[in-house]
């Protein structure tokens, strides 16, 4: 019974850090405790413990996420595999400055986008907050869908983004997908094949020395800025540096 209360005691932690995390401006005690559906007293108790942990912080009498939270997620863009990754970015952002160039890896959900250095922003790496990319329309998200094994992460996708509502408009139907996720698994590598008029959008796996598919990186390139040449050699740029990737590993 008593590692029962302590399970149940992390999860309203966790649950109280994720509600606070969503309120920029902060909250009152009472106004964490009725989105918890918590008692104030017990909101109040966990709490007074996140802060002291740094996971929460009060200021003028309302909760904010604390430090520790902020430290914590810039640990993990310090592991030799992101910095690896962040030095492929740059190097294919060096080579193609007018393309946007992205890194993602597979998530819960599907691919999560973790960089990104934007055209307009050439040199200057985002570090984002794992942005779920389009299953369907994004060659990395492409990419998630031919190469994620887990059946419990395709099932959240298609939850979270039915074919019949996300899909069906850009792929006709279920089988001309599938023959192109088909493509993506014999020549590793993805390239959108709509809205070609306006963005060349490429993205190559990467996978780690037992096989496991790990990340992706890949590029979107406005058409007005690049040739048929370009196009190509970006993909030959993509491709070398998912070859310096392969075999590192994700922790």
């Amino acid at each position: 019974m008593a590692n029962n209360d302590l399970v149940g005691s992390v999860v309203k932690a966790m649950a109280l850090v994720k509600i606070t995390a969503a309120a920029p401006d902060g909250l009152k005690i009472c106004e964490l405790a009725e989105a918890a559906n918590l008692k104030n007293v017990t909101c109040f108790n966990l709490v007074r413990t996140l802060i002291a942990g740094g996971f929460l912080d009060r200021i003028n009498g309302r909760v904010y996420v604390g430090s520790e939270i902020t430290r914590l997620a810039g640990n993990r863009f310090q592991t030799g595999f992101f910095r690896a990754a962040e030095d492929s970015l740059l190097k294919v952002n060096q080579a193609f400055p007018r393309a946007t160039v992205i890194f993602a890896v597979p998530g819960k959900s599907g691919m999560e986008q973790t960089h990104r250095i934007s055209f307009d922003h050439p040199g200057v790496i985002q570090r984002l907050n794992n942005e779920i990319m389009p299953p369907y329309a994004s060659a990395a998200g492409l990419l998630g869908l031919a190469f994620i094994s887990d059946e419990d992460v395709l099932i959240r996708i298609e939850e979270k983004y039915p074919f019949s509502e996300f899909g069906i408009h850009l792929w006709k139907s279920r089988k001309e997908l599938n023959a192109f996720l088909g493509k993506c698994r014999k020549e590793l590598t993805a390239s959108v094949p709509f809205d070609t008029d306006v963005f060349f959008r490429v993205s190559v796996p990467i996978f780690d020395k037992t096989g496991r598919f790990t990340a992706v990186i890949g590029a979107s390139c406005p058409v007005r800025d690049f040739t048929r040449q370009d196009f190509l050699d970006i993909q030959r740029e993509l491709k070398k540096q998912s070859d310096a990737l392969n075999d590192k590993t994700l922790n």
